[in-house]
């Protein structure tokens, strides 16, 4: 799968899925080589781990993705609203 397709359609899984708030934001952006790297910030996130954000991340992705695909992955971050003002 060509990367602009690969990188469409984890946005469409993740923002059709989980993260479909209107206030929820995700970047699906180019990584080193022909990685990807994904940032998803979310109110979802509040009072969460750091774990319990990327099992949220990662159980739509896995979910819908084949195991090649979600392999092309190398960055996830899940962040909510206020950890990103206070950075």
């Amino acid at each position: 799968m060509a990367k602009e397709e690969l990188k469409k359609k984890i946005y469409d899984i993740l923002r059709k899925g989980y993260f479909d708030g209107t206030d929820d934001a995700v970047d699906v952006s180019d990584g080193p080589d022909d990685s990807v790297h994904l940032v998803v910030v979310s109110r979802k996130f509040d009072g969460r781990r750091l774990k319990e954000k990327n099992d949220l991340i990662w159980s739509q992705l896995m979910q819908y993705l084949a195991a090649d695909e979600w392999g092309k992955v190398s960055l996830s971050i899940g962040a909510s609203p206020e950890e990103i003002k206070a950075s």
